[in-house]
């Protein structure tokens, strides 16, 4: 059977919750539902007699259960015990145990006791995915599938998943990182039909992009899971992404929000019981987490939710309510650590949050509407920083895993392109290498007299304006195609094209009272705005003739691998060079 011949699938192999995915007969990737209507499925397994729970329904067994339930298993799997943290041993279900240096587990099921090691257990969930995914594809073999993983995962972890997947019965198309993902769920790396790329990240009501970042922009990508955070940052160029800056958090995610919620309930049963919850009653805990968490949940899609759980602590029933506003207090500090993560990863790429693009969502903590908003604070009011999460963030790594199986099977049996692709290594840095290509330094424009418009009012230095054609940190080799206005009545046309450097440029504006009577003076507010400055003295001059009717020039920058810079400018529609020029080796 020839992989047209199936369906293929993505999977989203979270710590927490794992997600399937698949291309729907509009072509588009939609997530599969598992029998019980889910499409985020715990990481979790529990035994109990002769019964074994998978996903979801293994979660009410955290209550009276928990020692037979395991959970949290997926990053273990790859790892040698003794390399755990202590934190990732620490936890309320089954402990983690050291078997010949494998992280492993000890269950009771059918009356005996058994081990699992971390790998069996993966198998195990694995089977779980592929089963709904069956399930839900009614009879429609599945031929192959691609599964995300963190950047952080080391070539033995990759491996340990590759293994896994396989030993469940699954063809394994690739393995991709998470925030690649997340680009080819919002089909940001893929060209239409045309050869156009995505005008803007939202949809087609979606804001678009400003003229001069469809083809080039810098994007942060913020993954806010259950466990962890991941940010990774992009030079986005003409569809070739290239990785500046990748961060990685344990501290925080969607489990420090369970937290915060847990202790805050914990407080108003207190108040209103006068009932502490003792800290080693681990059933009551237990339920009050399962509940927060589904309260959290709740929050992502209204203002305000119920936690009600019943006989909590000495038989004592618990019902309270919490509204975003107040979580997004509670969880001040949680955020405010995520956006210092964000912050840190844009200066190890050599930029500031001026300098970013496009901000895109993942994760299902951030399905929470306080992370956009402490996000929007980063970066600059009357800046174009888009922060895009049209996309349900918990489901959008699978639907890009998706995606991304879909563009592997559909490459054109014996073609090139088929055939470098399945010769990639899967070892992180043979595969950096082997993809590794030549880019710009340094940005590469047109400079220009200053136009007097206030919108560039402030990118302008010494009376010229840079305007970027091939920024830094572009793969090359490179093309660039702009059409510029011509002067009305002007038989010549002069366009002067340099290097340039990216700068930022600090102003501190005095802000108004808000009240007439305030006589306080306010603090002044300061204000970054991205700039290239231009160097001093110039590749090249080029003048263009033309006639006095003549409406546009349209000039084309391409560069070469070798460094070779040509431009070449052509009056109106005429497919005549007027002018041009050669740069370089």
């Amino acid at each position: 059977m020839s992989e047209e011949q199936g369906a293929v699938i993505g999977i989203n192999l979270g710590n927490t919750y794992g997600s399937i995915a698949c291309i729907n007969q509009h072509g588009r990737a939609d997530v599969i539902a598992n029998e019980s209507g889910e499409r985020q499925i715990a990481t979790r397994i529990a035994f109990n007699g002769d019964q074994v729970y998978h996903g979801n329904e293994a979660t009410p067994q955290l209550v009276r259960n928990a020692m037979n339930v395991i959970d949290n298993f997926v990053n273990l799997v790859g790892r040698p015990f003794d390399s755990l943290l202590e934190e990732e041993k620490a936890r309320k279900s089954s402990p983690v145990l050291n078997k010949d240096n494998v992280p492993s587990f000890e269950v009771e099921s059918h009356g005996e006791k058994k081990v699992l090691s971390a790998h069996d257990v993966l198998v195990r969930y694995i089977g779980v995915l592929y089963g709904a995914a069956k399930d839900f594809m009614s009879g429609v073999p599945i031929v192959g599938a691609v599964l995300s993983t963190p950047s952080w995962y080391t070539d033995a972890q990759n491996a340990a998943v590759f293994q896994a997947a396989q030993d469940a019965g699954l063809r394994v198309l690739q393995l991709v990182p998470a925030s690649a993902a997340v680009l080819a769920a919002y089909g940001l790396t893929a060209p239409s039909a045309k050869g156009d790329l995505p005008a803007h990240p939202d949809g087609e009501q979606g804001v678009p992009y400003p003229a001069d970042k469809v083809l080039d922009r810098n994007v942060v990508v913020v993954d806010f899971g259950g466990t962890s955070l991941d940010v990774s940052v992009y030079a986005a160029r003409a569809g070739v992404y290239a990785q500046l800056a990748y961060t990685h958090d344990k501290t925080v995610g969607g489990r420090a929000l369970d937290d915060v919620l847990v202790q805050y309930f914990a407080k108003e049963f207190a108040k209103k019981t006068k009932i502490t919850i003792g800290e080693q009653d681990a059933r009551a805990w237990a339920k009050l987490r399962n509940e927060a968490e589904i309260t959290k949940r709740a929050l992502s899609a209204s203002n305000s939710a119920q936690c009600s759980v019943e006989s909590l602590a000495e038989g004592v029933d618990f019902s309270g309510s919490v509204n975003r506003m107040r979580l997004n207090l509670l969880a001040a500090a949680v955020y405010q650590t995520a956006v210092a993560d964000v912050q840190k990863a844009i200066e190890q790429a050599g930029l500031e949050p001026c300098q970013v693009d496009e901000v895109v969502l993942a994760g299902g903590a951030s399905r929470l509407a306080g992370l956009a908003e402490q996000l929007s604070m980063l970066f600059p009011e009357d800046g174009n920083t888009h922060i895009t999460y049209s996309i349900d963030s918990d489901q959008v790594i699978a639907r890009g895993c998706a995606v991304y199986a879909q563009s592997l099977v559909h490459l054109p049996s014996q073609s090139a392109e088929r055939e470098f692709v399945h010769s990639l290594p899967r070892e992180k840095e043979a595969l950096a290498k082997q993809l590794e290509v030549p880019a710009t330094t340094r940005p590469v424009g047109l400079v220009l007299d200053d136009p007097k418009d206030e919108s560039v009012a402030k990118q302008v230095v010494d009376g010229h304006l840079f305007v970027t054609l091939v920024p830094e940190h572009t793969a090359v080799p490179a093309r660039r195609v702009v059409r510029l206005p011509v002067a009305r009545g002007a038989e010549a046309s002069l366009l002067r094209f340099a290097e340039g450097t990216p700068k930022v440029r600090v102003d501190f504006v005095k802000e108004e009272p808000l009240d007439d009577e305030d006589e306080e003076e306010l603090e002044p507010v300061e204000v970054r705005t991205a700039y290239v400055c231009p160097e001093a003295s110039r590749l090249v001059e080029l003048v263009v003739p033309h006639s006095a009717e003549a409406k546009a020039i349209t000039v084309h920058v391409v560069i070469e691998t070798t460094g070779q810079v040509r431009i070449e400018a052509r009056v109106d529609d005429s497919a005549e060079v007027a002018a041009q020029a050669t740069l370089g080796a």
